[in-house]
C-alpha cells in the first residue's frame, strides 16, 4: 500500500507542478501580450505648414503630430489665421497665425465618424454619414455644435456646399439636397434628382434651386463647357468628374478616367479659341513634374540644356534646345506620384497633392511657357488634404506608420 500511495503522491505532484508551469507560461504570454498592446505606438496624423511666399521655392515651415487617425475623406480648411482639420471622429482647431509654429488649440468630439468640413461666417459645416452638423467656432477655445441636419439612412452623403444662404447636399444616390439657412434657422427646401450623373459636369447655385450642366460631347461646341465658362454660383460638387475647384477667375476638374495624374482646366470666356484645345486643356501632372525636374537642371540631359518640353502621347516628353537639338524621353505614368489626392486654387495658382508626397505648384495661364512651377516633397507623409492661404499651404497627412 505504500508504494502504491508513494507513486500517487509522485503522480499528483507531477501533476501540480505542470499546472503550475503551464500557469506560469499562461501568465508570462499574457503579460507579454499586454505589454505588445501597451507598447504598440497610437496612430497619428500630421499636420504640415509649407512656406509658399516664394512659389518657386516652397520650404517646410513647420509640422505638428495629432494624436488622431485621419482618413481620405478627412480635410484641412482654413479661415483667417486658423485652420480646421477633421480626424474620423473630431474637429481640431489650430491657429498658424505664425506659420513657423503652428499652435494646437481645441477639439471637439462627434457622435459618429465625420469626412470633411467646410468654413462659412462663424461656423464650420462637418459632414458624417447621414448628418451634417453645424459648429458654431465664435469662441475658437470652446467649438460648440449648434445644431445639424440629417437625411434618412439610405442616403449616404457624398459631398456638399454652400453657397450664401444655402446648404446643397448631394447624396450617394446623386440626389441634390437643399436647406435654408437664412437666419441659422435650418430650413429644408427640396430634394433635387439629377438628370443624367454620367453627364453632369456642374452645378450652379439659383438660390433654393440649382441649375444642372451637362456634357454630352467633348468638343467645343457642346454647350456645357461655354456653360462652365462662367463661374458665378458654381458649386464645388461633382458628378462626371471626381472633384472640382472653383475660383472667380479659374475651374479645375479631376478626372475619374486618370485620377493618377490627369486634370482639366476650363478657361474663361475671354480666352476662349476657335480652336477647343486654346481655352479646354487637359493637364498632365506626372509629365509635367518630370519635365520640370528636367527643365530645373535636377536631371541632366546627355546634350545641349533643354529650353522647352513638350508633352507627347505614347508616354514620351519631348525636348527642344536652344541649339536645334532634341530628345525624346519616354517615361511609365501612374508610378511616379500616385494618385491625386487635393488641389486647390489660390490666386491663379493651382496647388496640387499626390499620395505619394509631392506638392506641385501650377500657373493657371495659358500664356506662362513654362507653367509647372515648382515641387516639394513632403518626406515620408501621405498627404491627403491642403487648404492654401497668401503665404503658405497646410497640408494633412496620414504618417507613414498608418498608411
Amino acid at each position: 500500500m505504500r508504494k502504491v500511495f508513494a507513486k500517487s503522491s509522485f503522480a499528483f505532484f507531477m501533476i501540480i507542478l505542470i499546472a503550475i508551469i503551464n500557469t506560469g507560461c499562461s501568465l508570462s504570454v499574457l503579460e507579454q501580450s499586454q505589454n505588445t498592446v501597451a507598447d504598440a505606438k497610437p496612430q497619428e496624423s500630421i499636420f504640415t505648414v509649407v512656406d509658399t511666399t516664394d512659389p518657386k521655392n516652397p520650404v517646410l515651415a513647420a509640422s505638428i503630430r495629432l494624436p488622431f487617425r485621419v482618413n481620405p475623406n478627412n480635410n484641412v480648411v482654413l479661415a483667417g489665421n486658423y485652420a480646421y482639420v477633421t480626424s474620423e471622429d473630431h474637429l481640431h482647431v489650430i491657429d498658424v497665425s505664425n506659420p513657423q509654429q503652428p499652435l494646437y488649440m481645441t477639439s471637439i468630439a462627434f457622435p459618429d465618424r465625420i469626412s470633411h468640413a467646410r468654413v462659412s461666417g462663424h461656423h464650420v459645416y462637418v459632414a458624417s454619414k447621414h448628418k451634417v452638423y453645424f459648429v458654431d467656432v465664435s469662441n475658437l477655445s470652446q467649438p460648440v455644435i449648434q445644431s445639424m441636419v440629417s437625411l434618412h439612412q439610405a442616403n449616404v452623403i457624398t459631398e456638399f456646399d454652400i453657397h450664401e444662404s444655402y446648404l446643397y447636399i448631394m447624396d450617394v444616390h446623386d440626389y441634390l439636397h437643399i436647406y435654408s439657412l437664412d437666419n441659422r434657422n435650418t430650413r429644408f427646401v427640396e430634394s433635387v434628382g439629377t438628370t443624367s450623373p454620367s453627364s453632369l459636369i456642374g452645378v450652379r447655385a439659383k438660390g433654393a434651386g440649382v441649375e444642372q450642366i451637362l456634357l454630352e460631347h467633348r468638343t467645343s461646341g457642346d454647350p456645357g463647357w461655354a456653360a462652365l465658362s462662367d463661374r458665378t454660383g458654381l458649386l464645388e460638387i461633382s458628378g462626371r468628374y471626381e472633384k472640382v475647384r472653383v475660383s472667380e477667375d479659374d475651374l479645375v476638374l479631376a478626372s475619374r478616367r486618370y485620377p493618377n495624374r490627369d486634370i482639366t482646366i476650363v478657361w474663361n470666356k475671354d480666352q476662349v479659341r476657335p480652336n477647343m484645345w486654346e481655352w479646354l486643356e487637359h493637364y498632365n501632372i506626372e509629365a509635367n513634374y518630370l519635365a520640370h525636374l528636367y527643365l530645373t537642371g535636377k536631371k541632366t540631359l546627355t546634350r545641349g540644356k533643354p529650353t522647352d518640353a513638350v508633352i507627347e502621347r505614347s508616354n514620351k516628353i519631348q525636348f527642344f534646345a536652344q541649339d536645334q537639338w532634341s530628345e525624346t524621353i519616354d517615361f511609365e505614368e501612374n508610378n511616379l506620384l500616385g494618385p491625386i489626392t487635393d488641389f486647390q486654387i489660390y490666386q491663379n495658382l493651382l496647388y496640387v497633392l499626390n499620395a505619394k508626397g509631392p506638392l506641385s505648384v501650377i500657373d493657371l495661364d495659358a500664356q506662362v511657357k513654362h507653367r509647372f512651377i515648382s515641387a516639394t516633397t513632403l518626406q515620408d507623409q501621405h498627404p491627403m488634404s491642403l487648404a492654401v492661404s497668401e503665404n503658405y499651404v497646410c497640408v494633412l497627412a496620414a504618417s507613414p506608420e498608418d498608411s
